[in-house]
């Protein structure tokens, strides 16, 4: 009888603990992943961004936000809903929601699936923007680019400098380089600072135009504040007493004052080079997002690809050289 019992007794230990396994097991399934909508995976050693069934984007947890904070930093210290909302400071597009996900890997049902583009500075791993931009545009943004032509974008051109006729002739000179339509008007008072507002366009596109304009110092202005129907806007302001910086640093100071020297003859007012020798692998420029066409255009002058995003910079600029 004990036998019977004893027997019956571990049938019965064999069936709870198969279905503790399954249990576990299934709790640590990872959810169906959804194509219709875009979120955050918060794994246990990346990020990944993903956008219905078009991109996937992986951050490495080693990478910095700044220079003293790693996006294991920020996962560890904070909730989902604030990593989701810092995330997405760093994105091109944003995504909507997010998931935990702490066991396993993620299987990615998506057209592409890419590592974030990065550098090494100083050991430490940063996010290169500029080429973050152009994958999604070139992968994320495929279809809308493939209907966005040039003879289809309207740009609002805006005089705030005081000379007259100024914003025709800009927008002519964007009209018969690009192809794309404007409308020029005065703005309301003359302003030091350029600004751009990106209504709906591509950053391509963007830069495109940027690099058509005489202005050096366009702003992005994150609200935007004029009521239009156009794709872009910009604002172009005097840009004689403007409050900006740009420093210049490097580990050859021949290769420094070079670099200067080149970026006052192309008419940037305050360019400072700083003592302190920092030694990189390839050069960049680092910029707070406000200023990234501000950047984009030094890079381009000086024939410098990769970008970096600081946000700790404020009204600064920072070109670091080979």
């Amino acid at each position: 009888m004990n036998k019977r019992v004893r027997a019956i007794f571990t049938v019965i230990l064999i069936i709870v603990a198969l279905g503790g396994f399954l249990f576990v097991n299934s709790m640590r399934k990872n959810p169906e992943l959804d194509k219709n909508s875009s979120y955050l995976i918060i794994g246990k050693e990346n990020l990944i961004a993903v956008y219905q069934d078009k991109l996937a984007v992986r951050i490495p947890f080693e990478i910095n936000i700044d220079k003293d904070t790693t996006i294991r930093d920020l996962v560890a210290n904070k909730n989902e809903e604030e990593v989701l909302k810092t995330i997405n400071k760093l994105l091109p597009v944003q995504v909507n929601n997010y998931m935990t996900v702490k066991f396993g890997q993620v299987k990615l049902n998506v057209k592409n699936a890419k590592n974030i583009p990065e550098t090494t500075v100083d050991n430490k791993r940063y996010i290169i923007t500029s080429s973050l931009y152009s994958m999604y545009d070139s992968l994320y943004n495929e279809q809308q680019n493939k209907n966005e032509v040039n003879e289809n974008i309207i740009v609002d051109v805006l005089n705030a400098n005081g000379i007259n006729g100024y914003a025709r002739r800009t927008g002519e000179n964007i009209k018969n380089k690009l192809g794309m339509k404007y409308n020029a008007a005065n703005y309301e008072k003359n302003l030091e600072e350029s600004y751009i507002i990106l209504n709906d366009i591509s950053i391509e596109k963007a830069q495109d135009i940027v690099m058509q304009l005489n202005e050096k110092y366009f702003k992005i202005q994150q609200v935007p504040t004029i009521p239009t129907l156009a794709n872009i806007v910009v604002v172009l302001g005097q840009e004689k007493n403007i409050d900006f910086t740009i420093e210049v640093a490097g580990e050859n100071n021949a290769t420094v004052q070079s670099i200067s020297d080149e970026l006052k003859r192309e008419g940037y007012r305050k360019v400072e080079s700083e003592k302190d020798k920092i030694k990189v692998e390839s050069s960049f420029v680092e910029y707070a997002s406000e200023d990234y066409f501000i950047a984009y255009k030094i890079a381009k002058t000086l024939n410098i690809d990769s970008l970096i995003e600081n946000n700790n910079l404020k009204n600064k600029i920072r070109v670091i050289t080979k």
